[in-house]
């Protein structure tokens, strides 16, 4: 069953909270510099909202279901979606973590609905795990030639991440709570979390945050 502590220090809180804050003030330093460059541009003249439902279903199509890259790219197009898939299905997964860590969890492992979501989210991290570490190989142990010479360090880094974010909430589910590795584990996800968040604006996985709004946006 997944470990989450759930009795934290005053001092582990406020280390927490103080990583909160340096994370996200990070994150908004570099992504508020492109928001307002994005909400000063020029507005496009042949915007028309309608038809909605041409909108919706684009979104859904080839964001939510990832089916343009898939189709262009199989493989790696389907690891891709699978950790496109891992940041959807963990989008309570990581409130839930952040709110324990203030003594505010809102998702508790006695509860049958809990229970079901964790173990829904551990299913879409095992296969983000062998997606991102598919595409590590691809990119740095067979790259294609295509993809270039030079390596991208940075997305090692980041793939890095990644599959720390997924191993350790994998793991967690092998310890118990009063287990002194379930804390190990808690602290070792909640680092590789607040080192991602301020990474995104600045690296090409800035895309997680605007391209569903162009896809939804594009004609």
């Amino acid at each position: 069953m997944l470990a989450e502590p759930q009795h934290f220090s005053v001092a582990e809180k406020i280390i927490f909270a103080a990583m909160v804050v340096a994370s996200g003030y990070g994150f908004w330093r570099r992504f508020g510099v492109v928001l307002n460059k994005i909400l000063k541009s020029k507005k496009d003249a042949n915007f028309k909202l309608f038809p909605l439902g041409k909108r919706v279903w684009d979104f859904s199509w080839e964001v939510l279901c990832q089916a343009k890259v898939i189709r262009e790219r199989p493989l790696p197009g389907l690891a891709h979606a699978a950790v496109f898939w891992a940041f959807l299905a963990f989008a309570l997964v990581t409130l839930n973590h952040c709110a324990t860590g203030l003594g505010l969890g809102f998702l508790s492992t006695d509860g049958a609905i809990s229970r079901l979501y964790f173990y829904f989210a551990a299913a879409f991290a095992f296969f983000c795990a062998v997606g991102i570490a598919g595409l590590f190989i691809r990119r740095f142990l067979v790259r294609p030639k295509w993809l270039g010479a030079k390596l991208s360090w940075e997305s090692g880094f980041i793939a890095f991440l990644i599959l720390a974010l997924m191993a350790t909430y994998l793991a967690s589910f092998f310890v118990a709570d009063a287990d002194p590795a379930a804390r190990v584990l808690w602290w070792l996800h909640t680092l590789a979390l607040l080192t991602f968040l301020p990474l995104i604006p600045h690296t090409k996985h800035l895309h997680l945050v605007l391209s569903p709004d162009s896809a939804a946006g594009r004609r």
